[in-house]
């Protein structure tokens, strides 16, 4: 049985958290058993850099959609894993613009199949759905992008349906 499952509504976010720690754990082991010395938190910032680099602190948090300190958190992370390099922009010296470093280009060919596969087997999983699940994560961020959840909650509890 399956106590979270049961719960359906009310433990959505909990669910989510599962499934995603579920999806880091075997993708460190797949790191690992490889001999890829390779953080999964680091991976989205990583290929934003490396498909648009050289790309400002900012327009990585703005692409992402994740907040400013948690990218810089990550890029010091890959500054001294030396991945990647920062410089100031000669045309607005406040910026710093994000581009891979030599080590950090020579692990893409490291990476990349790996990737590769993660994207075969979650197209494979996704095809086995009944709903594609990209597809209801999109409306949902769409919705919570529009409204937040908290506002929408509020609202609930002061008018409840």
């Amino acid at each position: 049985m399956d106590f979270m499952a049961d719960m359906a509504e009310l433990a959505l976010a909990s669910r989510l958290r599962r499934l995603s720690d579920t999806y880091w754990q075997g993708v460190t082991a797949t790191y690992r058993q490889f001999g890829v010395d390779f953080d999964v938190r680091w991976a989205t910032i990583f290929v934003l850099i490396a498909q648009k680099g050289p790309v400002a602190v900012m327009e990585v948090a703005d692409q992402l959609g994740i907040s400013h300190p948690a990218v810089i958190q990550v890029i010091n992370e890959l500054e001294k894993r030396d991945l990647i390099v920062s410089a100031k922009s000669e045309q607005d010296g406040r910026k710093r613009l994000l581009t891979l470093s030599e080590s950090g280009q020579a692990m893409l060919p490291k990476l990349q199949p790996l990737w590769d596969a993660f994207v075969v087997v979650n197209r494979d999983m996704m095809a086995r759905q009944t709903h594609n699940l990209l597809v209801s994560l999109s409306e949902m961020e769409v919705q919570l992008a529009d409204r937040s959840f908290f506002d929408r909650v509020q609202d609930q509890l002061l008018n409840p349906k």
